[in-house]
């Protein structure tokens, strides 16, 4: 994350923060950074210590969380309405708007700006939400994106296998010129210039799966074509 400037703080009264992020190097760089200003006091999640392993005394005791996506979403289940602040490098739509849906009060990606950060958790401190300008553009995109059609979705299952529109059309059983203008709608729904743009955002959007859920797809595939 980038700099935070100055580290004197106008900010009113105390804020507990506790850490529970699962990276350690990221969660000693957030300590880091909060115990430069007076008014936060920082809780770090011991590296033996896990999120289901907390009590809900000690939770409670903080006035914002700051977590990894996974514990961040177990910690909205278990909280009651603690005030969780995601911390993570998946900008993926899908991600934001589930951990927003599921109850967090703020998604923050790293590599952005430590102000983002100090602000951020002042605000959902404060009753707010805390969402860096890039996670409030993809929060924009989701809600005006166009939604694709179930049909439009098979094809673009198998554009992201790389088959061609032949291949695709013999695929799911369509003449070729029906699977380009399916291709034309897909590429114009989510503005997108070329067939591996329009991959790359369907998989930022969670319309396809993301590269890992992908490759997991395809080494299944390849076990059950050798059995």
């Amino acid at each position: 994350m980038r700099g935070a400037g100055n580290s004197e703080s106008s900010y009113a009264g105390e804020v507990t923060v506790l850490i529970a992020h699962s990276d350690p190097v990221v969660s000693a760089g957030i300590a880091a950074v909060l115990r430069a200003f007076r008014d936060f006091k920082v809780i770090v999640l011991e590296p033996a210590e896990t999120v289901s392993e907390l009590s809900a005394d000690r939770v409670s005791s903080a006035d914002v969380v700051v977590a990894d996506y996974d514990s961040g979403l177990r910690l909205t289940e278990t909280a009651r309405g603690r005030r969780v602040v995601i911390v993570t490098y998946s900008d993926s739509e899908a991600r934001i708007c589930h951990a927003l849906e599921r109850g967090a009060r703020g998604y923050l990606l790293l590599g952005g700006s430590l102000q983002d950060l100090v602000d951020g958790i002042r605000s959902v401190h404060d009753g707010g939400v805390a969402v860096g300008p890039l996670v409030a553009s993809r929060i924009a995109e989701k809600m005006n994106q166009q939604a694709l059609t179930a049909r439009e979705e098979a094809v673009l299952r198998l554009m992201m296998l790389g088959l061609s529109n032949k291949r695709i059309a013999v695929k799911l059983t369509l003449a070729e010129g029906t699977v380009k203008t399916h291709v034309k709608s897909i590429l114009g729904k989510l503005n997108a210039a070329c067939r591996t743009e329009a991959v790359a955002i369907a998989q930022r959007r969670g319309i396809l799966p993301d590269e890992r859920e992908r490759y997991e797809v395809e080494r299944n595939q390849s076990v059950c074509g050798r059995s």
